[in-house]
């Protein structure tokens, strides 16, 4: 990389450096000072938007480089294996990370130096993730759930949603009124998971609880183009606090919902590449987890042929 290129690289940092080299980015409080930490990540965070990525993304890559630049307050193009490597010891051993957080961490980070055209982070090995079956609610206790959420239509079209289109929670709160085609009961799912979009079919009682909130919304003098306008923290305390009243046991979280739809149809015979759509997944590989999590089939199936010794 051309010296020119480095020099319009930015520099963070809290102590003052001396160096023969232009400096990447002055120190944020320095006298006279262009750049700071927050100018790489608004460059960054410019960039990750150019290429279309997820405001989820965006947003937690942010976050990561802020982190990193705290930690290691030096030029972007001084900084070293061994200070990633110092950095990751400190997420692991310090702040406790999981394979899954620090996973996308180094994601994170390499996406950061290569926006400004470095290589440095390319080295870093990701960790192994788990590959963790996914939680679900029983049938019964799904019931319950929509029990507890009649109070307010609004909580109980929510849930309805999540529990019979198998969306998640950002594509839910990213829903417009205009994406809900009653004449044939679907949902448009618009800039899904990888920028796709997808049809989802509405059961007749997530058609019901969604009329019955639009009528009442109607009623108040809802405004707004979004059907549920709302973000993901008050999705997930909606859900949160109606597994409460009705007394599952469990932590209950919008995704788990997502997982008790998949769980489900997949028990109750439907085809896989069917689940794969509706789900919105790249690959039917991912859809087959929920082949290991219906043991009540799997029980069946061996009963079916277990050998007679």
């Amino acid at each position: 990389m051309g010296s020119a290129a480095l020099a319009r690289l930015p520099r963070a940092g809290s102590m003052p450096r001396v160096t023969s080299r232009p400096a990447l980015v002055p120190v944020p409080d320095e006298p006279g000072s262009r750049f700071s930490t927050e100018r790489i990540v608004e460059q960054f965070v410019r960039s990750l938007r150019a290429q279309e990525r997820s405001p989820c993304t965006i947003k937690q890559y942010a976050h990561i480089a802020r982190m990193f630049l705290a930690r290691v307050p030096k030029p972007l193009d001084e900084v070293t294996e061994r200070d990633i490597d110092l950095f990751r010891e400190h997420l692991v051993l310090q702040r406790h990370y999981s394979k899954n957080s620090l996973y996308t961490t180094i994601r994170g980070l390499t996406c950061l130096f290569r926006t400004f055209g470095l290589t440095i982070a390319d080295h870093q090995e990701l960790p192994r993730r788990p590959e963790r079956l996914p939680r679900y609610l029983s049938e019964e206790e799904t019931h319950r759930l929509f029990q507890a959420a009649a109070r307010s239509s609004r909580d109980s079209a929510i849930v309805h949603v999540l529990a019979f289109c198998g969306l998640r929670v950002g594509e839910l709160c990213h829903l417009q009124l205009e994406d809900v085609e009653l004449e044939r009961n679907i949902l448009h799912v618009r800039s899904g998971k990888g920028d796709k979009d997808r049809e989802v079919v509405m059961d007749d009682r997530a058609r019901a609880a969604v009329d019955r909130y639009l009528a009442d919304r109607a009623t108040t003098g809802g405004e707004g183009t979004r059907l549920f306008p709302v973000g993901p923290v008050t999705v997930e305390r909606i859900v949160r606090e109606c597994a409460r009243t009705a007394e599952i046991p469990r932590r209950v979280t919008p995704h788990m919902l997502r997982h008790t739809l998949a769980t489900t149809l997949l028990a109750r015979g439907c085809d896989i590449r069917f689940i794969q759509k509706l789900l919105g997944h790249a690959s039917v590989a991912t859809t087959q987890i929920y082949t290991h999590v219906d043991t009540q089939s799997l029980r069946d199936a061996y009963e079916r042929a277990k050998p007679q010794y």
